[in-house]
């Protein structure tokens, strides 16, 4: 007989950031936003989230600046553009109209580090390109214009950059996805898609890319299905949810891509070839309301999620379980027992064993396991090498998280088997 004794029972492949570096806010609420902005200023059907690390904000002597990002976010019924710079100073840039610093129903948003912020500007049919400076957002152009040809758009609704200064255009309208290099000037589209709204990009020639490969993903189908493509556009994998109402994506460092989706208040998580590892809810066990939009800082594993009336700040950490142990009740003298574990991310893995509170096997050394299913196999023998007696003995897994919440979370689970 197997019994399973499951530490930390909530959900933790996202976790609540230390409150040392949030002090305890990491979930922005109309109540909040009011408080900085204003009485005026309220959380109006957002749609789009982007961050990153600006260069002009770096202090390269100082190390303990780098996790300083700076986010945006497009609050799209009030034609705004929210941010938040070094997670510091909240503003707001832009106003409903078609000139120079206006928009209407701004959709997706996408912000490279050289201060380079690109809005996907739903109603006017085209992406308005702005740049921040030091302190403030300042217009520089607009790229493209109503139509449905090359370089012209029908609501465009998500924009992607990637490494190389690319941008990359989910047209709606005109079922596909546009790609322009860093002037704004077309190079290609991907066509064969159907009401594309989200796209993600990652680069084999980034620095936060744990298998450096290059794919785009992109939901479409009015958020019924999602799409692999190599970056010349050619399919690579597919993945229908029929019964769900997706809404964006993001590509973490180890090449998974998270999906929100707002119909059951959840975000999926996939590996890097669409292969679904879990589904993740709030790290205090609820749904998020209506989530619409993801970013992830892909070096320390942060991550955005927008939902219907606030903006929650998490952290990547590892979620487990133990599947069984094949067989619970074994003779050592024959094949031991196999421990299966269950990831939802990449995770140091240690365990020990133990007999009555005394340590009777230590696995070393402490190993990298990915998402899906790792095993750890115990031949029966103690820590001497020799074959153990019969008795029950108690299996303690350490899984800890391979991002900047390394040291601060790890998860312990436990079980038990029999040795005949």
């Amino acid at each position: 007989m197997i019994i399973f004794l499951i530490l930390f029972l909530s959900p933790t492949t996202l976790i609540k950031p230390p409150f040392g570096h949030t002090l305890g806010y990491y979930r922005a609420t109309p109540y909040e936003l009011r408080m900085l902005l204003g009485k005026s200023i309220s959380f109006q059907e957002p749609q789009g989230i982007a961050c990153c690390k600006l260069k002009s904000l770096d202090d390269p002597k100082k190390g303990e600046d780098d996790d300083e990002l700076t986010l945006y976010c497009t609050n799209s019924q009030a034609n705004q553009i929210v941010y938040n710079q070094s997670l510091k100073d909240l503003k707001v840039y832009g106003k409903l109209g078609s000139g120079v610093g206006e928009c209407w129903w701004p959709g997706g948003i996408a912000a490279s580090p050289d201060g380079n912020v690109y809005v996907a500007d739903v109603e006017n049919n085209r992406v308005v390109k702005l740049k921040n400076d030091i302190d403030s957002i300042r217009w520089v152009k607009v790229i493209g214009k109503f139509g449905c040809d090359t370089a012209e758009f029908d609501t465009p609704w998500d924009v992607a950059i990637d490494i190389e200064g690319k941008i990359w255009v989910a047209d709606r309208g005109n079922n596909r996805v546009q790609v322009f290099d860093s002037t704004g000037k077309f190079i290609r589209q991907i066509l064969d898609l159907s009401n594309p709204i989200a796209v993600a990009i990652t680069n084999e020639n980034e620095s936060w890319s744990y298998y450096k490969e290059e794919f785009l993903i992109v939901i479409d189908e009015g958020g019924k299905r999602i799409q692999k493509f190599d970056s010349n556009g050619k399919l690579l994998v597919r993945s229908e949810m029929l019964e769900s109402e997706l809404s964006d994506c993001a590509i973490d460092y180890y090449s998974n891509i998270w999906v929100t989706d707002k119909e059951k208040g959840c975000v999926h998580k996939f590996d890097r070839f669409l292969k679904y590892i879990t589904k993740v809810e709030r790290p205090d066990g609820g749904k998020f309301i209506s989530p619409r939009a993801i970013d992830i800082w892909k070096r320390f594993g942060q991550v955005f999620i927008v939902e219907q009336e606030a903006i929650d700040y998490f952290w990547v950490a590892v979620d487990g379980y133990i599947e069984g142990c094949y067989p619970a009740i074994f003779n050592p003298k024959e094949k031991g027992s196999t421990i299966s574990i269950y990831l939802t991310e990449p995770a140091y893995i240690s365990a020990k064993i133990y007999k009555n509170g005394d340590e009777v096997r230590d696995f070393l050394p402490v190993f990298m396991g990915a998402p899906f299913e790792q095993n750890i196999v115990w031949d029966g023998r103690n820590n001497k090498g020799e074959i153990v007696g019969p008795g029950e003995y108690e299996i303690k897994i350490i899984l800890e998280p391979t991002y900047s919440s390394m040291g601060y979370f790890k998860k312990e689970l436990e079980t038990k088997v029999i040795c005949e």
